[in-house]
């Protein structure tokens, strides 16, 4: 049982994608192959489902991936869930975008597991594929994203680099709160043309 099944009791609990993802993500072409890690409830990969994309979400939470891949079903949507530890999953197919919102903390703690699994998904982009991540406004969460990919992918194309809001609501009780994200977009180069 994931931490976040008694969250998920709320559907929808985070509400929709953010404005900035929205706009950035309904103009890129192609429409190729996503993988959501950490998709919760799917609100970032079942827009992508909308859009064309074809979607596969992974989550520690059975609650979470149930919600998504129902309300896949209900908007006809083709999407693929897979209940699963993402630190420790065998990922063995490439992708054309991954989307890590919200998971990448860099505390101590946990920052060797999260830089590996940054490794292993970087690697899993198809040439010319995107990575969307989104981490809470920090400094230091900021600079540890940006050394990573300066260090290991100095080739890649930052297509994004910018902080945005995002306001939680909680529509049963009004609580509401407006928190910072940092959105950083990185691009895998095409390989040269002989």
């Amino acid at each position: 049982m994931s931490i976040y099944d008694k969250h998920y009791q709320q559907e929808n609990l985070f509400g929709a994608p953010y404005p900035e993802f929205v706009a950035f993500m309904a103009d890129w072409e192609p429409k190729g192959t996503v993988l959501d890690v950490g998709c919760g409830q799917g609100r970032d990969a079942l827009f992508l489902a909308r859009q064309g994309y074809q979607v596969t979400g992974i989550d520690a939470s059975q609650l979470g991936i149930e919600q998504m891949l129902a309300a896949a079903q209900a908007q006809t949507l083709p999407l693929n869930g897979i209940v699963a530890d993402f630190y420790s999953y065998p990922f063995s197919q490439t992708y054309d975008v991954v989307v890590l919102d919200s998971i990448l903390h860099f505390q101590k703690k946990e920052l060797a597991k999260e830089l590996a699994l940054l490794q292993t998904l970087t690697a899993q982009l198809n040439p010319g594929g995107l990575i969307c991540c989104f981490v809470h406004k920090s400094k230091t969460k900021e600079q540890r994203l940006k050394a990573f990919f300066s260090q290991n992918w100095p080739d890649w194309q930052i297509l994004a680099s910018q902080h945005i809001d995002y306001t939680y609501e909680e529509p049963e009780t009004g609580f509401s709160s407006t928190a910072q994200f940092f959105m950083f977009f990185g691009q895998r180069p095409f390989p040269p043309k002989l």
